[in-house]
């Protein structure tokens, strides 16, 4: 096969958008959850994404932490290391 048919496939997704992803600290453990929900829209695009993630970690100060962006398969954004918001 060649690259270029393979990153087709790598790079297309059934569903695409972005989910925007948190943990909840609760009696020493982390739990994960996300927005939009699974019966709900997926957020269009990872810019949009990302103003909801920060907006969201400013509402919710230590009750959510590490807070990112993924994808359609929940799996984090390229770069998503340098962005994430620890929220504590």
């Amino acid at each position: 096969m060649k690259l270029n048919e393979a990153m087709k496939i790598i790079n297309n997704s059934d569903t695409p958008g972005f989910r925007v992803h948190f943990e909840i600290p609760r009696e020493g453990l982390l739990y994960s959850g996300y927005f939009p929900d699974d019966d709900e829209e997926l957020i269009e695009n990872e810019k949009i994404a990302w103003g909801l993630a920060k907006k969201f970690a400013l509402k919710t100060k230590g009750k959510y932490v590490n807070i990112y962006v993924v994808d359609s398969q929940f799996i984090p954004v390229i770069g998503y290391e340098k962005q994430e918001i620890k929220n504590r």
